[in-house]
């Protein structure tokens, strides 16, 4: 069953339940302001995408939960699309920037999901993923709680995200901040056809 069941009944009440932390380490890791489409995997409620509207040229929000995308279409400047992430019904390169927010923990299967958003996103693009930092303590006792709680999540470690990355073709760097329990995995598409190894600024 997976976590939708959960979502759909907390979804009238997420955004004032759950905070968006400060977005501003995304935006950075995104190169926000930039051209282009961006895709808010797992994006739920629409929040995030919305801090980032004014800052590409269109913005889609993917999710499976329809009630959590209700949501979404009541904020300005958001297309919301019911979709499994391991399955994702957009064409190939479709996407110049792609985010997944504390959101892969509850995807049935990472690696597919993953997979499928490299497939969509354009060579050149950036791909971030923002999860919780399960080698810290407090969120090992969120994850126990989820578990408890009925729901299928699976917190992987940074390095695991990064290598899945890796394994479908991207350059990817994990980042952490010693002040949150937060972690940013940044992975780019490589443009040039030849497969070197572009310089980044991450």
């Amino acid at each position: 069953m997976g976590s939708n069941w959960l979502f759909e009944r907390i979804a009238p009440f997420y955004d004032a339940a759950v905070r968006f932390l400060d977005p501003g380490p995304l935006r950075n890791y995104l190169e926000l302001p930039t051209k282009g489409r961006l895709l808010d995997l797992g994006g739920g409620t629409g929040r995030v995408a919305f801090a980032f509207r004014e800052m590409i040229d269109s913005t889609i929000v993917a999710d499976a939960a329809w009630g959590m995308l209700r949501a979404a279409r009541r904020r300005p400047k958001l297309l919301p699309v019911q979709a499994l992430a391991e399955r994702l019904p957009f064409a190939d390169a479709t996407f110049d920037r792609i985010v997944i927010v504390d959101a892969l923990h509850h995807f049935i299967d990472a690696r597919a999901a993953i997979q499928e958003a490299a497939r969509v996103l354009q060579p050149g693009g950036r791909l971030v993923i923002e999860e919780p930092d399960i080698h810290r303590w407090p969120v090992k006792g969120i994850a126990l709680l989820e578990r408890l709680i009925g729901l299928r999540s699976r917190f992987l470690p940074g390095e695991s995200i990064r290598e899945l990355l890796e394994a479908v073709g991207l350059q990817a760097q994990e980042h952490r901040d010693p002040r949150s329990f937060r972690l940013w995995i940044v992975g780019y598409k490589v443009a040039d056809e030849s497969g070197k190894r572009i310089a980044l600024r991450w």
